[in-house]
């Protein structure tokens, strides 16, 4: 779900006012429906830079970022969201709720986005 604060973000990108754009992926523990209003997440555990920006065709982006096992280990995953800052004061560019992943030290975790963009 893309948040206002993205479509704020683009629009004032597009017209030249502002060069922000979403660096990182935000990884959570907070529960809670998905709101276009959110600019944080719920319960912030950690931040990862993103590993990878790709265009995988005309109109779209990616966005990728990588945990390894010790950053994951005894993490209870339920959310995500890709943004900019810090995890406690960052501004979010979308938010996806999930129920909960338990990560014992064992797993690593790759967050992969998709964008398009639509013309109506």
């Amino acid at each position: 779900m893309i948040t206002n604060y993205a479509a704020n973000r683009i629009t004032l990108f597009i017209g030249g006012s502002k060069t922000e754009i979403p660096n990182k992926f935000f990884i959570g523990k907070g529960s809670g429906a998905d709101l276009v209003t959110q600019s944080k997440l719920i319960s912030g555990a950690d931040v990862q830079s993103l590993t990878e920006i790709s265009y995988p065709s005309s109109a779209k982006i990616s966005f990728q970022a990588d945990w390894n096992s010790v950053e994951m280990s005894g993490i209870q995953l339920r959310e995500f969201g890709l943004g900019s800052g810090t995890v406690s004061t960052g501004s979010i560019w979308s938010r996806t709720a999930l129920p909960a992943l338990n990560f014992d030290g064992t797993n690593e975790l790759r967050i992969v986005e998709n964008w398009e963009v639509l013309v109506q």
